[in-house]
C-alpha cells in the first residue's frame, strides 16, 4: 500500500451529503492530515433546489442560503392560507451555490484532496476501508458513503419516489409575492394520486414552479411540461413567460432499508444513509443532523462508529402514512389539508423534521381520518 492512496478518511460521492460531510469536518476540531473526496462527475451544474425549515440562527452554510421566509402559502380545495412559520425560517438554497461554495472553501484546504473517477468498490478489508477505481485502490481509516445505495426490497413494502420537475420562469410584469412563497398547492388535478405545485419568488417577476408528485413511478416528461405550463397560465394567470432553467430530479419515499453490506469502516451517510424521510423525500436538514452525529462520535474517540438511527416511532408513522396513499381510500390532498388545517403549524414542523413529543406526536395523529390510519397502524404494527 502506498501512502499516497491512504488517508483518514475518504468521501465517496460529493453532492449534498459529501459535501456538507467534508464541511462540518474542516469546521470542526478533529485532528486528520488527509481527506479523499471522490466522484464520478464535477458539481459544476444548478441541478437542484433544497428547501426545508429550521429554527436555528446562525448555521454553516448561511452564505449560500438565497432565500429565507418566515411565512409559506398552502393551498388546497376548501382552505387556503398564508401561515405565520415563528419560531420557524423556511430556506431556499439553490445547488450550483452550495456547491461553488464547499469547493471553493475545501480546495484552500491542503488536507481535502479531490479525484474525479468511476467507483467500482467499496469495502472493509483488515478494518481499513477500501474504494476501488479501474486504476486505483484507496485506502482510509473511514469511508462515508454517499455514492451507492442497496436498498433491501421486501414484498410488503411501500416504496415510492418524490418525483418533480421545475421551471425558473421570468415575466413580463411584476407576479409573485417574494414573501410568500406557495409551500403546496393541491388545487391541481390529482389524477387519483397525489400531486401538488410548490412555487418559490425568487423576486417579483421571477420564480421557480415545481411541479412535484408522490408515486411509486415517474411521469412522463410531457406530462410535467403540460402541467407546469397549464399551472403557470391558469393558475397563476401568466400568459407570457420565459423558461430560464429547468430543473428535474426524484427522491426515494421508502418502508424498505437502505443496507450496509460494506463492513464497520464504511458509513453511510444521505440518502444510503437513510436521511431521505420517507414520508415527504425531505433530505438537506436530515443530512446536516446525521452529519453532526457522526462527527461528534469521532471526536469522542468511539471505536466503532454507528450509523444515526432514527427513533422508531418515526419510523412508524412514515410507514403509516405510506400505507395510506397507496391505498388511496382517502385522498392525499385531503390527509395534508388536515394536517395543515387543524394542527398549530410549530407543532406539525416539529413533528415534520421529527422534534415533537409524544404528547405532539398524539395531537397531531388526531386529526387525521382515524378510520384510515388506525387500520393502516395495526397493518404495519402486525408486520
Amino acid at each position: 500500500m502506498s501512502s499516497n492512496n491512504k488517508y483518514d478518511y475518504i468521501i465517496a460521492g460529493i453532492g449534498c451529503a459529501g459535501l456538507s460531510f467534508a464541511m462540518q469536518l474542516k469546521q470542526s476540531s478533529l485532528k486528520f492530515t488527509k481527506v479523499l473526496l471522490i466522484d464520478k462527475d464535477l458539481k459544476n451544474k444548478n441541478d437542484r433546489t433544497w428547501c426545508f425549515w429550521t429554527k436555528e440562527k446562525t448555521n454553516w452554510f448561511d452564505d449560500v442560503v438565497f432565500k429565507r421566509w418566515r411565512t409559506f402559502a398552502f393551498k388546497s380545495e376548501g382552505f387556503e392560507k398564508e401561515i405565520d412559520l415563528k419560531p420557524y425560517s423556511y430556506l431556499m438554497i439553490r445547488g450550483i451555490d452550495f456547491y461553488n461554495y464547499c469547493l471553493g472553501e475545501l480546495k484552500t484546504d491542503k488536507r481535502f484532496e479531490f479525484v474525479t473517477d468511476d467507483i467500482q468498490e467499496i469495502n472493509t478489508e483488515h478494518l481499513q476501508a477500501i474504494l476501488k477505481t479501474k486504476t486505483q485502490t484507496y485506502y482510509g481509516d473511514y469511508l462515508f458513503n454517499s455514492a451507492i445505495r442497496t436498498l433491501e426490497k421486501k414484498p410488503m413494502h411501500i416504496n415510492y419516489l418524490q418525483h418533480f420537475k421545475g421551471w425558473l420562469i421570468e415575466t413580463e410584469h411584476d407576479a409573485f409575492n417574494t414573501n410568500c412563497p406557495t409551500f403546496m398547492d393541491f388545487t391541481v388535478e390529482q389524477h387519483n394520486d397525489c400531486r401538488f405545485v410548490y412555487t418559490l419568488p425568487f423576486s417579483k417577476n421571477k420564480a421557480l414552479i415545481e411541479y412535484t408528485g408522490f408515486s411509486k413511478e415517474k411521469l412522463s416528461d410531457a406530462t410535467y411540461d403540460d402541467a407546469l405550463k397549464n399551472y403557470i397560465e391558469n393558475k397563476l394567470n401568466i400568459p407570457t413567460y420565459k423558461i430560464i432553467e429547468t430543473e428535474t430530479g426524484d427522491i426515494p419515499m421508502v418502508e424498505s432499508n437502505f443496507t450496509n453490506p460494506f463492513g464497520n469502516s464504511v458509513i453511510n451517510i444521505g440518502t444510503a444513509g437513510g436521511s431521505s424521510k420517507p414520508s415527504t423525500g425531505y433530505t438537506f436538514y436530515f443530512i446536516q443532523k446525521n452529519t453532526k452525529h457522526i462527527i461528534n462520535q469521532l471526536k469522542k474517540g468511539q471505536e466503532k462508529l454507528v450509523a444515526p438511527k432514527r427513533k422508531k416511532r418515526f419510523l412508524l408513522y412514515d410507514k403509516i402514512l405510506l400505507e395510506v396513499l397507496d391505498k388511496k381510500e382517502v385522498a392525499a390532498k385531503t390527509v395534508f389539508t388536515t394536517l395543515f388545517k387543524k394542527n398549530n403549524i410549530k407543532t406539525l414542523l416539529a413533528f415534520l423534521n421529527e422534534e415533537s413529543s409524544i404528547t405532539e406526536d398524539l395531537a397531531i395523529m388526531n386529526s387525521v381520518s382515524k378510520k384510515h390510519f388506525i387500520k393502516a397502524s395495526i397493518k404495519k404494527m402486525l408486520q
